[in-house]
């Protein structure tokens, strides 16, 4: 038979193409991986309705040790020859580290935003769920026209799209506490804070994603994709579990409004959760900078 008509598996002997399709699955890293993951979050989740009881803080600590297991294992699997869950060649894509670090901040704040202000609004104030929802369309609406429109914005300012969002929302998160912390609904100014907020989460999220994702090579553009889709999941839940059980600790202190004075200080940490964001957004522009 000649060459040209031979099968591709045959040709190539039964090796996978490095560079493509056919890679096996990294079994050993997967469950170590789930493992880890499971450990960190079951802890957070749980922990304040348990009141945080020793075997938590074991499964924290075991978590880590863990995650440390399923760097060593890829980073031996890759010098193998392998195909790790996630490579090294991605990870070091410029930007990479820093993206997934901006995008998981900023949907842990706006999960645990989320969060914590559902129910404030529905158990601390009373309102429908109906209202709720509307209250936070204001905000769902400018996240996605800014995540629809960013890219109409002059090309010199996309490297600050990202740290200038996360400010916003800092500033968007420490207002919203002002304005609910006397027990009230906050009148005009919630929805003057809401508005600013989606836009600045929508500057942080879509512009670090796609940005991110234009620095990889085709080849790798699937895994990255994958990366920061966890990265994503992974912030919601953290965002979750961390800010949300600081508004549930809060409420047990006494107070006029405990459910008011609780989201207030949850809105603080946010605040503070998007500042750091920013911050680690500014260096991912001044490295990209400098490596021009």
């Amino acid at each position: 038979m000649p060459e040209d008509l031979d099968p591709p598996a045959r040709r190539g002997h039964g090796r996978r193409d490095p560079g493509g399709g056919g890679r096996g699955l990294a079994l050993p890293g997967l469950v170590v991986l789930g493992a880890a993951v499971t450990l960190l979050t079951v802890p957070l989740v749980l922990g304040q309705e348990e009141g945080w009881p020793l075997w938590g803080w074991f499964s924290l600590g075991l978590s880590v040790l863990l995650f440390a297991l399923f760097m060593v294992l890829e980073a031996r699997l890759a010098r193998r020859g392998g195909a790790p869950l996630v490579s090294a060649r991605v990870l070091r894509a410029p930007g990479m580290r820093r993206a997934v670090t901006v995008i998981s901040l900023t949907m842990a704040a706006n999960a645990g935003f989320l969060f914590a202000i559902a129910l404030h609004l529905q158990s601390g104030l009373g309102d429908s769920a109906l209202r709720t929802g509307l209250t936070f369309a204001t905000c769902a609406v400018t996240f996605g026209a800014v995540g629809l429109n960013w890219r109409r914005l002059p090309v010199s300012w996309r490297p600050w799209l990202a740290p200038a969002g996360l400010l916003v929302a800092a500033g968007s998160f420490a207002g919203l506490g002002l304005a609910l912390r006397g027990g009230g609904h906050g009148g005009a100014l919630l929805y003057g804070t809401l508005l600013p907020l989606g836009a600045g989460l929508g500057l942080a999220f879509s512009p670090t994603l796609t940005l991110a994702l234009g620095k990889v090579a085709p080849r790798d553009a699937a895994e990255a994709s994958g990366l920061l889709a966890t990265a994503t999941q992974l912030g919601q839940l953290l965002g979750v579990a961390t800010l949300g059980t600081l508004y549930l600790n809060r409420l047990d202190l006494p107070g006029a409004h405990p459910s008011a004075h609780a989201y207030a200080v949850t809105s603080a940490a946010m605040a503070a959760v998007s500042s750091v964001g920013a911050v680690v957004a500014v260096e991912w522009r001044r490295s990209g900078r400098r490596r021009a």
